[in-house]
């Protein structure tokens, strides 16, 4: 038993080694690799007065051609501009050894919010009880160049998988505490890890409490850990309702985000799938002359639903339940259309390496061949969606178990059901969320954790398949030894 709990160790360093030395190697080996700016990079810059620097083009501009391996520090904020966000966390560290005017490398910047990443999970695997699993999901995560690519961005999306795949990370190693006191440091790094999600950007601050509750429904199991719950769910609760207050200034006006979201899933995504469009309208509740905007999304120049339906602004998103009930098609369509959108799993329509970097051209060449997305995109699309499809139904059978038969299961197998369950909740959460939420627009961008619970239910799906085959060598063992 000592053995083999030793020789799981040795493995689970080796994944976590070389999980350092790839980002190591994707940091510091010449040649960067991030996506361009589209414009979104005000929304963080405007906060903390560092931009993207590229000579002689406007720093609040867009520049989806390619990227900018440098940044320059003014201090010039605006809140207008401004989305507070824990994403600003590792800009502000950077900034405090600063001067107005200093144009430093990309490189900083992303080194801090890796390392800080790479602290925490180490930090978390290395005190917990079973270090293979979670030295895995991490692996899985930081090996992957369509995440890593994000560290090089002025985009909240590398928080939000950072503090995914630390939450993931914790209440595995939370779970596998049972019949032990929980360590004060696991909790600690979790509640890190919810205010960090909790606080990073709109759409995933809804996540934070769903993975939560999962995690706190077999926390109450285990009567050592039900004092945390309730830190856990008030953080969860306090992180999204604190997103909200800050951010009103940009949610709550007519040329808003929340304006522009709308328009581009009502509009864009949903109505023109309805089979009638004037009784999908009287559904919503919405006046028949805002047929006049249906198929036109915010981005198109023709768009002027402000104009012609500003009912669209006060509508909530409660009120398509009705119209999905009425008109299924006008939920089922946009979400195969949108998966359809998103099938290269990055933003394509974005530039990822400077023009004329050799060394970028070589290793992304590189990084691109090691990486798992790229295995997955050679797979019929079709074939591949229908399998994730039947993945995430089979998460939520297996939600019901942990609901109703945790008690006769064993440890192990319950910690791979709740990956196989969290990780088919991220998955469905993120297609709905992004279609829902602001229709086709950069589908990948928006969907950015769907690889991740991808990954997560494969890793459980392959732990299970492991644990049976072990319990069934084990029975065959223990029958040759009995006849």
């Amino acid at each position: 038993m000592l053995f083999r709990l030793k020789n799981k160790n040795i493995i689970a360093s080796c994944f976590l080694a070389f999980t350092a030395i790839y980002c190591m190697f994707f940091l510091y080996k010449p040649g960067f690799i991030g996506y361009a700016n589209n414009y979104d990079f005000i929304r963080h810059s405007s906060c903390i007065g560092l931009w993207s620097y590229i000579p002689g083009h406007p720093k609040e501009a867009g520049h989806p051609i390619a990227p900018s391996s440098q940044l320059l520090y003014d201090g010039d904020i605006s809140r207008d501009g401004c989305i507070n966000s824990s994403d600003n966390f590792s800009s502000y560290i950077l900034t405090r050894f600063l001067s107005t005017g200093d144009i430093v490398s990309f490189i900083n910047l992303s080194s801090i919010k890796i390392l800080f990443l790479l602290s925490l999970s180490f930090l978390s695997i290395s005190i917990s009880k079973s270090k293979l699993v979670p030295s895995i999901i991490l692996f899985s995560i930081l090996t992957e160049g369509i995440y890593l690519a994000y560290a090089n961005t002025l985009y909240g999306e590398f928080s939000v998988i950072s503090a995914f795949t630390l939450i993931v990370i914790c209440t595995y190693n939370l779970i596998y505490e049972k019949n032990a006191h929980p360590s004060k440091l696991q909790i600690a790094i979790l509640i890190i890890a919810i205010l960090w999600l909790g606080l990073s950007k709109q759409q995933w601050s809804y996540l934070t409490l769903l993975l939560i509750c999962v995690a706190s429904w077999i926390f109450y199991q285990n009567p050592l850990l039900r004092k945390p719950i309730f830190i856990f769910l008030c953080l969860s609760l306090t992180s999204i309702a604190t997103f909200q207050t800050i951010n009103k200034h940009n949610f709550n006006n007519n040329t808003s985000i929340n304006s522009a979201n709308k328009i581009n899933t009502f509009f864009h995504a949903i109505l023109p799938e309805a089979t009638d469009k004037y009784e999908a309208l009287k559904a919503l509740n919405l006046p028949t002359r805002c047929n006049a905007d249906i198929g036109i999304s915010w981005y198109q120049a023709e768009q002027n639903a402000l104009n012609n339906c500003p009912e669209i602004q006060k509508i909530s998103r409660g009120r398509l339940l009705k119209l999905f009930i009425q008109d299924p098609p006008t939920f089922f369509m946009p979400i195969i259309k949108f998966t359809d959108e998103m099938k290269f799993f990055y933003p394509h329509y974005l530039g990822v390496i400077i023009p004329g970097d050799t060394n970028a051209l070589k290793k992304i060449e590189y990084v691109i061949s090691i990486s798992f997305s790229n295995i997955i995109n050679k797979i019929n699309s079709s074939l591949f969606f229908t399998i994730i499809f039947i993945f995430f139904i089979t998460s939520i059978v297996t939600g019901f178990i942990l609901l109703f038969a945790y008690k006769t299961l064993s440890l192990e197998l319950t910690s791979y059901i709740y990956l196989f369950t969290i990780g088919g909740l991220t998955v469905g959460y993120s297609i709905a969320s992004s279609v829902f939420g602001d229709g086709y627009i950069e589908a990948a961008k928006h969907s950015v954790l769907f690889l991740g619970g991808v990954y997560i239910q494969l890793i459980a799906l392959a732990c299970t398949l492991l644990l049976s085959t072990k319990l069934f060598i084990n029975k065959f063992r223990i029958r040759c030894l009995s006849s």
